[in-house]
């Protein structure tokens, strides 16, 4: 390995770097007050509500409704923001028994929004574990608790063989132990793993495994009655909730501000409306004071051309995400053009094809994205900057490309099926990508849809993937959290050990060396060897050329005048709902 690998918090002090972590924050000298209503706007209802599902969106929402075990907290400085801290537990617990052990001890007052508020528990905490692998809609990130939380695998197997319904669940949740979960007295929770996992308490500080209420077992995971009638421990609770309409919190009356070190609950209500999936629109009634913020779009490209002609307004949210979005996936399953993808020639030749800089222009300009050519970001641990396929100012080399297709068997050029998402910056970019190409000889087969059949039909469908229903797709990777995070970016598509299986391995990548590399960072105790085998599996995946990374960069919000208190938070990508105040 390269003795250059930078410590963790080498690498973090370089994060705001590139960071920026929050590039404009506005210097308002006021004190916090509480009171008003906090108002977005969304495109969409929330997809995933239920805490074992939630992404981006309801996290933002679960920040102000549900706490975890620990927390990513809200600063400025993505060192402070990679680092999780004490949330319903007293503390961050150290590890003991070789890295195999950890004990939590919950706050006492810290409360269920009951009628009749009664104290969180360590069985609530582990309830909150059981749901994760539930058989209506167990969590997207299975591989974080699965094969690391002693006998976790097992009760999964069984809940698997369940069925979906509301009594059945309910008993199996309650009935069911797992082995590495044991409620040692009231508050007290004590883990014990498989295997040692130094991204373990990061895992835990995923709104995923944050406790749950007995009462949650009465309804369906996700269920509207879910959402309608959800139990929570933050300070606020669901006062309605409207489908595709519109969701009101109102603030609690039994949360416990002195056992919540990280919420302060500034505002009387937070109120989000569905159906505006125009973010030009939601930006106008930003700018009039109708509204304050966006709730699950960012700036649209044009509305921040004109706002970055003035980039310290202080009402500019920027901020790195650490995602590079979008990539370009190479089919190596597919059949078509005699299993061309299959040959590291002709995925080199693309890589070296496509003009990352007018993907840049699509993307807002260089003043909000950059170039990439490799897997892991900057404010991850595990990157180390380099570049296998590097084209003069980054606007692709037709001439290479050609002659590596010509070597392949491929001197006239190649067709290759595009299948992407359609709506949104994804149709930009793809004209943009059909242009450059075809100069390489290589012609884009043009097959847009929307994202839910792109996702489904074709890219997670394994036999329309192997038949070759495309051979290009695009989406992006990106960290689920900020640090220790290399697992999130890397793991999900390039881990081969249970290819079959997933459903985000989608061509089934498979290679060795790498599946030994992602266990040697995955067992590491040592930080500094975790974040050496990363960088190593990051440049094996990108020696093998199946994806194409394009940018990444700055995602951009706006918020209203009378917003104060707009730190974001790098988990979720938005301000923080508990945190936020209005100045009136």
């Amino acid at each position: 390995m390269k003795s250059s690998i930078l410590s963790a918090r080498q690498l973090m002090a370089g994060v705001g770097l590139v960071a920026l972590a929050l590039m404009a924050q506005p210097a308002f000298a006021e004190e916090p007050k509480a009171g008003g209503t906090f108002k977005l706007v969304g495109s969409g209802d929330v997809a995933g509500f239920d805490p074992v599902s939630a992404r981006s969106a309801s996290v933002f929402l679960h920040r102000a409704l549900t706490r975890t075990l620990v927390a990513f907290p809200t600063d400025a400085d993505p060192k402070v923001a990679a680092q999780p801290v004490p949330d319903l537990a007293e503390a961050v617990p150290s590890p003991e028994e070789g890295g195999l052990v950890y004990r939590f001890t919950i706050r006492e007052g810290a409360m269920w929004n009951t009628d009749e508020p009664r104290q969180i528990t360590a069985e609530d905490a582990i309830r909150g574990f059981k749901r994760l692998c539930n058989p209506v809609q167990p969590t997207g990130t299975p591989t974080y608790y699965i094969g690391i939380i002693k006998g976790f695998a097992e009760f999964c197997d069984g809940f698997a063989q369940v069925p979906a319904d509301v009594e059945s669940i309910r008993s199996y949740v309650e009935g069911t132990q797992v082995a590495g979960l044991t409620a040692e007295d009231e508050r007290t929770l004590k883990i014990t793993l498989e295997r040692p996992t130094a991204d373990f308490t990061s895992i835990l500080a995923l709104i995923s495994s944050a406790p749950i209420a007995v009462e949650m077992l009465d309804y369906l995971p996700n269920s509207p009655e879910l959402r309608r009638n959800y139990v929570g421990s933050g300070p606020y609770v669901i006062e309605d909730y409207i489908l595709n309409e519109q969701l009101n919190l109102v603030r609690s009356t039994t949360w416990n501000a002195d056992a919540d070190p990280l919420r302060k609950a500034y505002v009387d209500r937070i109120e989000v409306a569905f159906g505006t999936p125009d973010a030009g629109k939601t930006q106008r009634m930003i700018e009039a004071g109708d509204i304050d913020g966006y709730f699950d779009l960012s700036i649209a490209t044009a509305d921040l051309t004109r706002i970055m002609e003035n980039p310290d307004d202080p009402q500019l949210l920027q901020f790195a995400d650490g995602a590079v979005n979008p990539i370009l996936v190479l089919n190596i399953a597919s059949p078509n053009n005699n299993a061309a993808l299959a040959d590291i020639r002709v995925r080199q030749a693309i890589n070296y094809a496509v003009n990352k800089a007018a993907i840049v222009q699509v993307g807002g300009g260089p003043a909000v994205k950059q170039a990439v050519d490799q897997i892991l970001t900057a404010n991850v641990i595990g990157y180390e900057p380099y570049s296998l396929y590097p084209t003069p100012n980054n606007e692709g080399d037709p001439e290479k490309a050609k002659a590596l297709l010509a070597e392949a068997g491929f001197p006239d050029g190649i067709e290759l099926k595009f299948s992407y998402a359609s709506g949104g910056r994804y149709d930009l970019y793809s004209a943009a990508l059909e242009a450059d190409l075809a100069k390489a000889g290589i012609k884009l087969i043009m097959q847009p849809a929307p994202s839910r059949t792109v996702m489904s039909q074709m890219y997670q469908n394994r036999q329309a993937t192997n038949a070759g229903a495309w051979d290009v797709g695009m989406t992006s990777i990106r960290a689920d959290w900020v640090g220790d995070s290399a697992r999130t970016m890397i793991v999900p598509m390039f881990d081969g050990e249970a290819c079959e299986s997933s459903t985000s391995n989608w061509t089934c990548y498979n290679n060795p060396e790498v599946n030994t590399l992602i266990d040697t960072a995955l067992t590491a105790n040592d930080e500094a060897a975790a974040a050496a085998a990363w960088a190593a599996a990051d440049k094996a995946i990108m020696t093998d050329a199946p994806i194409v990374p394009l940018i990444t960069g700055k995602i951009s919000l706006y918020a209203s005048e009378r917003m104060r208190g707009t730190t974001v938070n790098l988990l979720f990508n938005n301000v923080d709902p508990t945190l936020v105040w209005i100045a009136e």
